[in-house]
């Protein structure tokens, strides 16, 4: 096979995991390129400024968490961001069809109240038993496991029939370490991803479609028909790209990245945004959690100077393919029929409505990673490296930093620091690598 190019390592993927990888090379006398299917950075990162006339999230929107790594480069560029203060300015509709905030359904609703605290009794999972299962073995009445549904299952990115038990109550102790308030970036993640490419060598439109590994190296062939030659390859493609074969991997993937795979699922995730001519809520309610197919609902106009009105419905799992299942048209009014409902409001007309469909994105094919039931682990198997072949992404992280933009950065580090320790030994001191 003739190379038309080489480097010391080839980059699969120009998410923040694979920029974050490459950033952290940058100042090293490695080669590194990065190759990217898409027109642009970011993978499921995408920050759109034409929608709405400010930076607006297609993809990843919050930086979850007060302590997490993510605020690093946030202070570093002087960022501004914006609370999302869920207890005070959001709306929750209680099984009796009370309409409250959060801070008062919690406090007027003990059953509820627990599927935000997640005070639960020390009861183990089972070694198969799903999440849904789980709440109901431990005496989740229906109300409350439709509760979950709604919201964290909603925000785990898929039902609660396909996530993890064991997996569910790591991320919940998880999240310990990073904090539980949620921030949107003002200038939009958009502002992260530019300083995370500077000075690397980055490739839009090179879609990869064969990796060849050997023992002393790897050579990728793109849809473009170039070949690039390399001693390491970090790949950060989502799991269901790999799941999907859209990569071949010659003579294979390992059995252990095969087991990772039938462990890990990508949810069904997609957003419907609308923009209105006028308020829908009080100036103080910036978020709705539902009672209807579209049970997550956040207005991204909060914190910009603008006059645009614009509200999110993030949909994920059985929901996301109900409505996916209308067509375009289709899924955008029964979305907004969700909300027309919460408000009261039948009349209701958006001026202009986008649907942004991740799951048949090909080069996401899905919203982001869960562990299936009874997998425990499989994150942990993806993530171990099998040179001459590395692995980063947001599933490749440890419960907790999973699914999120977070969760990929480090990633990338930790497949940096691999990248150097294999490399450059003598110069690696151990450490996790800074961007």
């Amino acid at each position: 096979m003739q190379v038309t190019e080489t480097a010391d390592v080839v980059v699969l993927g120009a998410g923040v995991a694979g920029l974050a990888a490459a950033q952290a090379l940058v100042d090293t006398d490695l080669d590194v390129v990065v190759l990217e299917a898409r027109d642009r950075l970011g993978g499921r990162v995408h920050t759109d400024k034409a929608f709405a006339g400010f930076p607006l999230e297609f993809g990843a929107e919050f930086v979850h968490g007060e302590r997490c790594p993510t605020w690093e480069l946030i202070d570093r560029l002087g960022l501004h961001t914006v609370h999302w203060n869920k207890l005070d300015d959001s709306w929750v509709r209680l099984a009796d069809g009370r309409r409250l905030t959060m801070a008062e359904a919690r406090a007027v609703d003990p059953a509820f109240d627990v599927t935000r605290s997640w005070d639960l009794p020390p009861v183990p999972p089972r070694p198969l038993e799903s999440f849904g299962r789980y709440l109901e073995r431990i005496g989740f009445a229906p109300q409350q496991v439709d509760y979950v549904r709604r919201a964290f299952a909603n925000a785990a990115g898929e039902s609660l029939r396909h996530l993890d038990a064991a997996s569910m109550l790591d991320s919940i102790a998880g999240t310990e370490a990073t904090g539980h308030e949620d921030y949107r970036i003002v200038e939009g993640y958009g502002a992260v991803l530019e300083p995370l490419g500077l000075g690397v060598d980055i490739r839009l439109g090179a879609e990869a479609r064969r990796v060849v590994t050997a023992p002393d190296g790897v050579v990728v062939e793109t849809a473009g028909g170039e070949t690039y030659g390399a001693a390491l390859l970090v790949c950060t493609l989502p799991v269901g790209v790999l799941a999907a074969g859209d990569v071949e991997f010659v003579p294979g993937l390992p059995e252990a990245k095969l087991q990772a795979l039938r462990g890990l699922g990508m949810g069904p995730a997609i957003k419907c945004v609308y923009r209105f001519r006028e308020p829908l809520t009080p100036p103080g309610i910036k978020a709705i959690y539902a009672a209807g197919r579209a049970p997550m609902w956040w207005t991204p106009s909060f914190g910009h100077e603008t006059d645009a009105v614009v509200w999110t419905a993030f949909v994920t799992g059985d929901a996301a393919i109900d409505l996916l299942g209308r067509g375009e048209e289709g899924a955008l009014d029964g979305a907004l029929e969700s909300l027309r409902r919460e408000l009261g409001r039948p009349g209701l007309q958006a001026v202009e409505a986008r649907l942004v469909d991740w799951v048949n994105d090909p080069h996401a094919r899905g919203g982001y990673s869960h562990v299936r039931p009874g997998h425990r682990g499989a994150r942990e198997l993806l993530a171990a490296a099998t040179p001459p072949l590395l692995w980063a992404g947001e599933a490749t992280a440890p419960e907790g930093d999973a699914a999120t933009v977070h969760g990929a950065l480090q990633s990338g580090r930790r497949a940096a620091a691999e990248v150097l320790r294999l490399l450059r030994p003598r110069a690696y001191d151990g450490s996790e690598v800074a961007v």
